[in-house]
């Protein structure tokens, strides 16, 4: 996986932290402690797409007659699903605290 925060690449067996279940659940980058989730609205879209276009393809194939209806329906919920799948990225829940460095002093060595 690659994080969207650190721009640095993890497997899956490095992550340590996991939190929430389902399709809100969110894993903390090994790196840079950032959460990362993917969005539920868009992997819902991705499985509903999904089970819409092979049942319509599936009642379109035992049904001749619905045919006409069916196989517009599998069409255009396949192009949901694609479109959902490439949108359907992991993004930053909640960035990590930056640590603030107290610079001050090389500051004024060198002005």
């Amino acid at each position: 996986m690659l994080c969207t925060h650190c721009s640095q690449s993890f497997g899956v067996n490095l992550v340590q932290n996991q939190r929430g279940k389902g399709l809100n659940s969110q894993i903390q980058c090994p790196h840079c402690e950032a959460w990362l989730g993917k969005s539920p609205t868009l992997s819902r879209l991705k499985i509903l797409g999904f089970y819409i276009s092979i049942a319509a393809l599936v009642f379109g194939y035992f049904n001749p007659e619905f045919r006409n209806l069916t196989t517009p329906v599998a069409i255009f919920s396949t192009m949901i699903l694609l479109v959902s799948h490439m949108m359907d990225h992991l993004k930053v829940t909640e960035a990590p605290e930056k640590v603030v460095v107290d610079d001050s002093e090389h500051r004024r060595k060198y002005r």
